[in-house]
């Protein structure tokens, strides 16, 4: 009888907490991450949190919003497996899976299918300049990795003027070096029109880049908005270097030297590459 009181005892607190760390994470989703929100300016709403098995939580519907951004998740799932966490979500008509390996997810992968690019905004520290349906895969941790493409869709240029060239699919091969933190960008290849061509080159971790490209179509609008930074629009195709920041690319023809005709406006040519 003492055993079993003992057991009754020392069991039903036990049982209790159990129950509360297997509650945790639904509790934390319905009611703590919208308090965190709105204390940064932002604003989470949740539909039918409910805890998961193993270990997480699932909801039917989640917004997060910022800035006059949204991101809509439906059929939310986020565990903790023996692998490390996951999370699965639908994105309007396209998916998104994110996977870590260890329970610290130092390393791991993003995966979208047919996601909307305007959709993810509210979540990326700053703006893509890109817009358009994404299907791809990316490596994160040391080693990182992406391989993807983005069709119908547009690059969208903010200065000397803001513009968009409008793209049938880019599709882009790319990893990072571990030791600096450079993007080398393999392959990137826009087919138009209006616009055709293929660039490889590094993106810098402190946002410069120098890219090689070459313009295999160039039709209106596109052909002016050259004109206009005055740049080259013939003969095809147009052998070009890349350098300064993506938000503010200063573009010069290839072969050709330094003079007002043939580089942007306030830019400075890129460092000659061997």
């Amino acid at each position: 009888m003492k055993r079993r009181r003992l057991a009754l005892w020392l069991g039903l607190p036990l049982a209790s907490l159990c129950a509360f760390v297997w509650l945790a994470p639904a509790l934390l989703l319905r009611f703590a991450l919208p308090l965190l929100a709105a204390s940064s300016g932002g604003a989470v709403e949740v539909t039918g949190a409910f805890p998961a098995l193993p270990f997480g939580v699932r909801a039917t519907h989640l917004r997060v919003a910022r800035d006059g951004r949204e991101l809509e998740l439906d059929d939310l799932r986020a565990v903790l497996l023996p692998s490390g966490p996951r999370l699965d979500a639908r994105v309007a008509d396209g998916t998104l899976l994110v996977r870590g390996e260890g329970v610290l997810a130092r390393r791991g992968f993003v995966r979208v299918q047919d996601v909307d690019l305007e959709s993810l905004a509210t979540v990326l520290a700053a703006p893509l300049g890109l817009r358009g349906r994404a299907d791809g895969i990316w490596h994160f941790g040391p080693d990182a990795s992406l391989e993807g493409s983005v069709s119908r869709g547009a690059l969208v240029v903010q200065r000397p003027a803001q513009f968009e060239v409008a793209f049938a699919q880019l599709v882009i091969s790319a990893e990072r070096d571990p030791e600096g933190g450079d993007w080398k960008v393999r392959w990137l290849d826009v087919q138009g029109p209006p616009l055709s061509g293929s660039a490889s080159g590094t993106l810098a971790a402190n946002g410069q880049i120098a890219f090689q490209a070459q313009v295999r179509q160039l039709e209106e609008p596109v052909r002016s908005f050259f004109a206009l930074l005055k740049l080259p629009t013939e003969p095809l195709p147009l052998e070009l270097s890349l350098g300064g920041t993506l938000a503010a690319p200063q573009v010069q023809r290839v072969g050709t030297p330094p003079t007002r005709s043939n580089v942007t406006r306030g830019a400075t040519p890129p460092p000659a590459t061997r």
